[in-house]
């Protein structure tokens, strides 16, 4: 089977899944809905962005600093 730009490797959906476990994620979510009246995927997206803006640079690249050591 070909991969396209649809096919998901199932990495993406357990980063997910383990992302909005949490009850702050979570809150965030139902917060937005309401608040902003988007919906559950846009405000999903949007603590994404959040959380990514919130890292550091060595917090996103974990590999970089196990090389460094």
């Amino acid at each position: 089977m070909a991969r396209n730009g649809t096919t998901r490797t199932g990495l993406e959906n357990s980063d997910a899944a383990r992302i909005f476990s949490s009850p702050v994620a979570l809150a965030f979510v139902r917060t937005v809905v309401a608040r902003r009246g988007v919906t559950e995927a846009r405000a999903r997206k949007i603590y994404l962005d959040y959380i990514n803006r919130s890292l550091s640079a060595d917090d996103r690249r974990p590999t970089d600093r196990r090389r460094m050591t």
